[in-house]
Order: structure tokens, then sequence, then C-alpha cells
């Protein structure tokens, strides 16, 4: 959960943008709404969790890309150290879920295991 604000406050800097948003997340976004980034943002820290690792692993927020499938449904796509963790936590897959009201973001992200 982020408060929106604070995001907004955030992407006046370029260098906020290009550490926490991949370069097809910043495209995506680019027409929408502080609440879009916001949400985007909480969805990261919710991978995070739900990898259960972080910044102190060396997780990058650019190693989780948050985007659309045509329909809208937000899909995770995990790259770099982000990668690494759902392996060695043989996590087949993340979903997640994504909302906002007018001062806040939330997301939740629940990883599924691999089959044995």
């Amino acid at each position: 959960m982020i408060e929106i604000d604070r995001i907004a406050r955030a992407l006046r800097r370029q260098k906020f943008i290009e550490r926490i948003y991949t370069k097809r997340e910043q495209e995506l976004l680019r027409a929408r709404t502080a609440q879009s980034w916001a949400a985007r943002f909480a969805a990261k820290e919710a991978v995070m969790k739900a990898l259960g690792c972080g910044l102190r692993q060396g997780v990058r927020f650019t190693d989780i890309e948050i985007l659309n499938e045509e329909s809208g449904r937000p899909v995770v796509i995990l790259a770099g150290q982000a990668q690494k963790a759902a392996q060695l936590q043989r996590v087949a897959a993340v979903h997640i879920s994504l909302s906002h009201n007018r001062s806040t973001a939330v997301a939740y992200a629940l990883s599924v295991g691999e089959e044995s």
C-alpha cells in the first residue's frame, strides 16, 4: 500500500522513474495518472514480499515488470535477481491484483509453486 501523493511527488524526478520502472512500463504509464504509477509501485513491493526477497537480496525494482494483457489484466514479468529468487523458491508464476482510491494504491501478489 502506498500514498499516491508520495509517488506523484517522486515522479517529478527522472532518476526515480528510471530506478523503479522499466522502459516498457514507462511507455505504458506515460499518459496515465499518478494512481496507475503508484499501483505498479505497490505491485512491485508486493511481488518482492511474495517471493520472500527484496532490495537487500539484490533485487531491483526494474527486475519486476508489471504489464497488461490485452484484456487489461496485469501480469508480472520477472528478470535478474527477482527471477533467480523465484527459481530458488520454485515459483512458477506470480499473480497480482491492483486497486486504488483517490489517496492510496494497493496491490496483492500471490506466488504459485511449481507442480511436483
